[in-house]
């Protein structure tokens, strides 16, 4: 028969190896994998508890073995509200209930996640990405425009024009004409005849324009001046632009203000400002006014106004409301930055502005163009928002405008080009998955729209797709926190702070496994959350751990015995064909599910040890719950602990049965909790206590531990 010491030693001087042994025994290999493949299939406590086999596992891994029957005590436990001191399992002294009740979230994951068409995340990117959509479109037309403006000074004949597709496109389109459709012969005749003439007869200008705007002689020729001057190249792109529905795009301000700049010189009347709609437009919207509601013939009236007469047309504007006071105001501010007379003239030997003055309403139109773009967007937004409330059908998303319109012009889709038939197979696809429909589009802009909406395949509102649950978010986060160490910086700690905020506002992003592990801001500290972060894992491996099924032991992650590289596994809610689990609600954290597993097997061990000698069992049992006390109430709250320290220490069983302060002053003052933290010092306390067992059994076999300790009961 074996010593206790030695038993202890036999279990414990390769645990891992340990543990693999009592793992593989068919039993518990069964049970572990029943529980690993179904655990995460249910989503309420009467379901967990109506499946024994999870049950009674999940019980026996927490030290309850023996209260599974207490189902309705068990109930109120995996209920109770661990922030609430009242709770049922706060209540109870026994911290295995507090411990068993905290490894699992019912409460959070009772009610399934909400089906709603857009989560509040969701709406704030989508908002971000409309916000933005002028001036990525414009970047976008950047290079079209730059080459338009480039190469209509060389063109010397119509047919040079006809043959540059950039240039008729460009032309074309500023006219209002589709160039998809235009016919080349027509349109020569156009540029260098009267085939315009008839359209205009039947209202249709679009083509007399185009004729206005490319003068070229009846034989094709170009004029002797060119075909178009630097000042009407420039108008050309920004009505092309304007067509575009980017008349509010930097780019498009940038040409309004180089036009102004070049053209400003030359005025020399007010009719020559007001009668220009592009200068005319530039100086209102300078101080704020707007050239579609105040009329030229009013603002040439108040520019040759004296502002020193009392009785001019800018003094006796009314200010009898501040709407009224801000108008005058404004026009007050315009009269100032031109030089015109009571006849609308420019006095001989000077300008309408003076350098300054130009400088100040460029610099003016640019912040008001930002602001009256950021007033409409606002306005968009809201308008979008109130009506996305009320979608519950994907049909219903593309029957209303408000909705439609803005979702596509966010992810720079033409919501008059695309078919709104398309977008209902887009919408209804899942973009996790690279066999869905939008997928085999090939076309980022669908697959960020559908990720940007939670539709079924059946058009209806789903729960939306998540990479990683709430839960699963903050326990990531806390790794990432406990990596910085026990006493961090206030720098490191507001730095991981930023840290986690970037990486979970990435996370919102996530829409396939790819973009996960793509993505350095998240995979960066994902890795390092999770300890990984020296691995050197490339995007191949991140995948194959990501989509490892957990519930196959020959899986990427099992088969690689990682423990980090399970937790980081089961963290994430990729399945392994690398879409994303919309349907996930797990009832228990990668970390609380990996520990319940791990707590099993120590279960198990123990157990086998107690089946032989219960000394060994308490041995282990002390060995797995002392590097976490934090208490001596832990300790006399739990029946087997107590056991352990009171042997250890030399104090009766009796002292168990005194006032719980005074036994509490007692463990303070002969023992150190903290030490428990150190393994040397928690296998010397274990040893002892091995020792002192066997001594109080009278083993008939001679202790080494009791030769080498004595029984001295120093504080340790």
């Amino acid at each position: 028969m074996l010593s206790t010491y030695l038993s202890y030693q036999l279990y414990t001087r390769d645990m891992p190896k340990t543990l693999d042994r009592i793992a593989s025994d068919p039993v518990i290999k069964r049970d572990a994998e029943y529980y690993r493949a179904n655990i995460h299939s249910v989503s309420t406590i009467d379901e967990f508890m109506a499946d024994y086999r999870l049950y009674s596992y999940a019980m026996k891994a927490y030290g309850l073995e023996e209260q599974i029957p207490s189902r309705a005590l068990i109930k109120k436990v995996l209920e109770s509200d661990l922030s609430d001191k009242t709770s049922i399992a706060n209540k109870l002294s026994d911290e295995r209930y507090r411990t068993f009740a905290a490894a699992f979230t019912f409460a959070k994951a009772a009610e399934p996640a909400k089906a709603t068409a857009q989560t509040t995340v969701q709406t704030d990117l989508l908002v971000d990405a409309y916000s933005e959509h002028r001036v990525r479109a414009g970047q976008a037309l950047a290079a079209t425009t730059k080459a338009y403006l480039d190469g209509i000074g060389a063109i010397t004949d119509v047919d040079s024009f006809l043959d540059n597709q950039t240039l008729f496109t460009v032309a074309l389109e500023a006219a209002g004409i589709d160039p998809a459709i235009a016919s080349r012969s027509f349109i020569r005749d156009v540029l260098t005849g009267n085939a315009a003439d008839g359209p205009a007869a039947d209202g249709d200008l679009r083509y007399a324009v185009l004729a206005a705007m490319l003068p070229f002689e009846p034989d094709g020729s170009t004029p002797a001046g060119g075909l178009q001057s630097p000042s009407h190249a420039n108008t050309t792109v920004f009505a092309y632009l304007d067509r575009k529905g980017l008349g509010g795009s930097p780019q498009a301000a940038a040409y309004q203000v180089s036009y102004y700049e070049a053209e400003i010189v030359g005025v020399r009347t007010a009719d020559d400002l007001v009668g220009n709609i592009r200068l005319f437009g530039v100086a209102l919207s300078s101080v704020g006014l707007d050239a579609g509601v105040e009329t030229p013939a009013f603002a040439w009236t108040i520019l040759t106004s004296d502002p020193a007469d009392p009785q001019s047309a800018l003094n006796r504007m009314a200010e009898d409301t501040p709407e009224k006071l801000l108008r005058k105001q404004q026009y007050r501010t315009l009269v100032e930055r031109f030089n015109f007379d009571a006849q609308g003239n420019v006095p001989a030997g000077e300008s309408a502005q003076t350098k300054a003055s130009t400088q100040a309403t460029v610099d003016a139109y640019f912040g008001n163009y930002q602001n009256q773009n950021a007033s409409s967007d606002r306005i968009a937004s809201s308008l979008f928002k109130v009506a996305i409330a009320s979608v519950t059908t994907a049909l219903q998303f593309v029957s209303s405008n408000a909705v439609y319109n803005y979702a596509l012009t966010a992810f720079d889709l033409d919501p008059a080009e695309e078919s709104r038939s398309t977008i209902m197979r887009v919408l209804r696809s899942d973009p996790s998955d690279p066999k869905s429909f939008v997928n085999t589009l090939g076309d980022e802009r669908y697959l960020r729209l559908a990720a940007a909406f939670n539709f079924d395949d059946s058009g209806k509102v789903a729960a939306p797709r998540l990479a990683q649950t709430a839960a699963n978010q903050a326990d990531t986060a806390d790794r990432y926190a406990d990596r910085l160490g026990k006493d961090p910086t206030a720098a490191a700690v507001e730095k991981a702070k930023a840290e986690t905020e970037a990486y979970r506002s990435a996370l919102a992003s996530v829409v396939s496994v790819k973009d996960f592990v793509t993505n350095k801001t998240i995979t960066d500290y994902a890795l390092k959350a999770y300890g990984l972060e020296a691995e050197k894992l490339s995007e191949k491996d991140l995948v194959a751990i990501l989509t490892s099924d957990l519930a196959d032991p020959k899986s990427f992650v099992n088969a690689s015995g990682d423990k980090r590289m399970i937790e980081f596994a089961a963290a994430y809610a990729f399945t392994p064909d690398g879409r994303i689990d919309r349907d996930g609600r797990d009832v228990q954290t990668a970390k609380n599910f990996l520990s319940t597993q791990d707590f099993f097997l120590r279960q198990a061990m123990e157990e086998e040890a107690g089946s032989d000698n219960e000394a060994v069992r308490l041995a282990l049992y002390f060995r797995r719950m002392g590097p976490e006390l934090t208490s001596f109430y832990d300790i006399l709250a739990d029946p087997a602990l107590l056991n352990v320290v009171q042997i250890a220490v030399g104090l009766p069983a009796e002292s168990g049965q005194s006032n719980i302060d005074v036994q509490k002053r007692t463990l303070e003052k002969k023992l150190d909790l903290e030490s428990f933290q150190d393994p040397k010092q928690l296998e010397r306390f274990i040893s002892r206590f091995i020792a002192l067992y066997d001594a109080q059994s009278s083993s008939s076999i001679s202790s080494p531990a009791l030769t080498i300790l004595g029984s001295g009961n120093a504080m340790l």
